[in-house]
Formats: structure tokens, C-alpha cells, sequence
């Protein structure tokens, strides 16, 4: 057999995984649909998001054992950066590039200005936005000084996970198709995997809860009111939902928007709109677009035993916005060594399979129930309802997310903002005080 270990999909997770895997002495082979691996065509996070709280809350759960996966950064001169990958040993560290933007804090925003903020500190660091193809191309490059085999601009049909091995038909370039035989796989091939639904690991997972469509503009330029920010915007006139604000390495700027795929809204009208016709607009003025990118993400349930018989799936194909960049970078490693560990005849498959369950804020019930358990912002208030929201929670100085933030003061809000505490959480139920 000619490869010990095939990895489908040259992501974070699948060129980590690749990297980790030749550096061990595998014989490693990585296909990438894409014509050139590194390079990345739809809308994905390139946020490195530091500490260990969650997209949608910040509070740790206390209703099962987690050991996140986090990260920190090394700044050296440019090109000399160092990302550790905290809960990892030390051949995990990965050499960067490219450049680091930083970004302070989060923000949400009214049409009016008013904001509030996820810390209290406005120079507590979110984290940095990184060039997520230097990062690419960084590990691809280590991956193959290790001897890893790399194909582009080949596509993955077809997989079967047999006895003894793994076999993958696959799709050339040039068009021909032949089958590749390895020991073992990694599928790392993000959303709306045909290959993970071949191999039987979506049965498990329950109905989808729906699709979301995304959309982004790359822009040349822009002026706003904030130090390295990452901006919520909310404009409910204009969106249902919050339309994103942020830096775009290297040197550029990133607005974004999201809606159900079952929705009729038109996302680059949305986009449109806020750069043109909206309370936000003056930001852009003579902004040019340079990019447009797009994805849709299946809303699942995470795949529990994400490594089964000769293969683990890594990232998004696996969870929906699995931790972004450092988790699938954790991953990525994670699912190298267990199939090290597998290969030497010990058990792999558990020793992924413990990481992954542990590693995430979404196999929490707790963490699940926060995040899904109020109306977003934009789509529960009018604007001028969220100004009134948002000047209140900074005139309290009160700080965080607001899955967070507003059930914890819901008897504050009854009390003083009735109206608004209705929009999220109903009226008062029979034997609820106001006080």
C-alpha cells in the first residue's frame, strides 16, 4: 500500500493533520479540490480567537468537563510570528508570516452609535485576524519538507472504509478519475461533506435545524469610530440580522452579513445598502470593493464519535463553526496522532474521540441552551428600541455577549425597559414579580 495516510481537504485541520502526520515518519498523502492548495474561495472566519469563551457566550459551563482548545501568539519581527497551541505539545507550534491584525474587545452597535461592549477592558485583546492562506501555504510547505505527497485540483467522489483500509476515488485535473489506497484517512472537506454522509457518520446527527447562507465584502478602505474593531452592527430596518465589521488581512476590511438559505433576502443587496444607504454608510465613503466571498452552513448537531474504523473527521464536516481556526487546528493535530497510535495497533479512534468530546463548547447542553435560547438582537427590536437597549447596558457598564448579558439582568429589564424585556423574554408570567 503506498500511503499509510490520505488526508482529504487542505484546511486548517486537514494541513495541520498532514503536517503532523509526515513529521511522525507517515507516508502522507493531501488532495485538495482546489486548483492550488493554501488558496481559499469562500467565506470562512480568520479570526484566532484567544481565551477559551464561546461564539455566542462567554461563561464556562459547569455541566460536563471541558479542556478547550486555546491558543496564544509569539509577536517577533514581521514574518517571525509564533502561534502555540496551548494544550498541545510543543511540535504543534506553527511559524507564521503573514500578518497579524489585532482586535480589541467586540463590539455591538446601534444605528445611533451606541454600543456596548463583550469586556470591560477596551484594550482586552479578542484576538487577531490572520492571513489564513499564509498560514495555509506556511503548513503545506512544512507538511511537504516532512515528505507529504500533495495533489491540487483534485476532487474526492467516492470513499469506502474497508477491513484494512481506505479507499477514495478520486477526480484529477485533467479529468481523468482513479482510486487511491491507504491505510488509513483523514476527511477534512468542511460543510455539506458527501464523503462523511457515505460513510454513515451523519446517521447519528438528527435533522438538520435549517441552512444559513453567508456573504461577505473584501473593502479597500473605511474610517469608523473604533480602535482595531470588531463590530456588530445592527440596523433592523435595513437587516434581521447583525451585519459584521471587521479587519481583513493584509490591510483590508471585511463586511458581513447572514440570513436562513430559506429566507428571499438577497445578501449583496444587504451589502450594498450598508455600505450606501444606511446609518452606518459614512464609514465606507470612497471604499472600493476588492472581494466578494460566500458559503452555506448546515445547522447540525456535531458528529459524536467523529473518528470510526479506519477514519476521523475533522472540522466543519464534523461541527457546524467548529472553533474556527484553532479548532480545527487542534483537531487537525489530535487526529494525526491518533492515527499514529492507530497504526501502532493501540486505540486511536478513542483517543480522538475523547479529545473531540471534550475540546468544544457545543457537546454542553448548557452552552447549547444559552445560545439558542433568545431572538437575536436585530430581529427581536426596532432601532430605536436597540439604541435605548444599548445605552442602558453601557450606562450600567454592564459587559459580555448578549446571550449573557440579558437573561442575567432580565429583572432589571422588566423593571426598567418593560417593553424591550417583553421582546426577548415575553410577558410576565402569572407568578412572576416585576421588582
Amino acid at each position: 500500500m503506498k500511503y499509510d495516510l490520505t488526508v482529504v481537504g487542505a484546511g486548517p485541520g486537514g494541513c495541520m493533520a498532514a503536517r503532523k502526520a509526515a513529521r511522525d515518519g507517515l507516508k502522507v498523502l493531501i488532495v485538495e479540490k482546489a486548483r492550488e492548495a493554501g488558496t481559499i474561495t469562500r467565506f470562512c472566519s480568520r479570526l484566532l480567537r484567544l481565551g477559551s469563551g464561546g461564539f455566542s457566550s462567554g461563561k464556562p459551563v459547569t455541566d460536563i468537563k471541558l479542556h478547550r482548545a486555546t491558543c496564544t501568539v509569539e509577536i517577533g519581527p514581521p514574518g517571525e510570528h509564533i502561534i502555540h497551541m496551548n494544550t498541545l505539545p510543543d511540535d504543534a507550534d506553527i511559524a507564521y508570516s503573514g500578518e497579524l491584525a489585532p482586535v480589541f474587545n467586540e463590539s455591538w452597535v446601534a444605528p445611533t452609535g451606541a454600543s456596548f461592549d463583550r469586556h470591560a477592558g477596551g484594550r482586552d485583546f479578542e484576538g487577531f485576524v490572520v492571513d489564513k492562506e499564509e498560514l495555509l501555504r506556511g503548513l503545506l510547505h512544512e507538511a511537504a519538507d516532512a515528505g507529504c505527497e500533495i495533489r491540487s485540483g483534485t476532487r474526492c467522489l467516492a470513499i469506502e472504509d474497508t477491513d484494512d483500509s481506505v479507499e477514495l476515488r478520486v477526480k484529477t485535473g485533467s479529468g481523468g478519475e482513479e482510486t487511491i489506497r491507504s491505510k488509513r484517512a483523514i476527511v477534512s472537506d468542511g460543510s455539506f461533506s458527501p464523503l462523511i454522509d457515505q460513510l454513515g457518520f451523519n446517521e447519528d446527527r438528527g435533522e438538520s435545524r435549517g441552512r444559513i447562507k453567508f456573504m461577505s465584502f473584501i473593502l479597500d478602505r473605511a474610517d469608523v469610530p473604533f480602535k482595531n474593531p470588531r463590530l456588530r452592527c445592527s440596523q433592523s430596518s435595513l437587516h434581521s440580522g447583525f451585519l459584521n465589521f471587521g479587519p481583513w488581512p493584509p490591510g483590508l476590511w471585511e463586511i458581513s452579513c447572514s440570513a436562513s438559505v430559506a429566507s428571499p433576502v438577497k445578501l449583496p443587496d444587504i451589502l450594498n445598502q450598508f455600505l450606501t444607504d444606511s446609518a452606518f454608510s459614512h464609514w465606507f465613503e470612497g471604499a472600493r470593493i476588492v472581494g466578494k466571498q460566500a458559503c452555506n452552513m448546515d445547522l447540525r448537531r456535531p458528529v459524536r464519535d467523529a473518528a470510526r474504523g479506519n477514519v476521523i473527521c475533522v472540522g466543519d464536516n464534523a461541527a457546524y463553526a467548529e472553533t474556527a481556526i484553532k479548532g480545527a487546528l487542534g483537531c487537525g493535530y489530535k487526529a494525526a496522532e491518533a492515527t499514529v497510535f492507530a497504526l501502532d495497533g493501540k486505540d486511536g479512534n478513542g483517543h480522538y474521540n475523547e479529545y473531540w468530546t471534550h475540546a468544544f463548547n457545543f457537546f454542553s447542553p448548557q452552552y447549547s441552551k444559552r445560545s439558542r435560547r433568545l431572538p437575536t438582537i436585530p430581529s427581536a427590536l426596532n432601532d430605536e428600541q436597540t439604541d435605548i437597549l444599548y445605552r442602558w447596558l453601557k450606562d450600567n457598564e454592564i459587559y459580555g455577549p448578549p446571550a449573557d448579558v440579558l437573561p442575567d439582568n432580565r429583572d432589571r429589564l422588566v423593571d426598567e425597559l418593560p417593553e424591550i424585556f417583553a421582546k426577548f423574554f415575553g410577558k410576565l408570567g402569572s407568578g412572576e414579580q416585576a421588582a
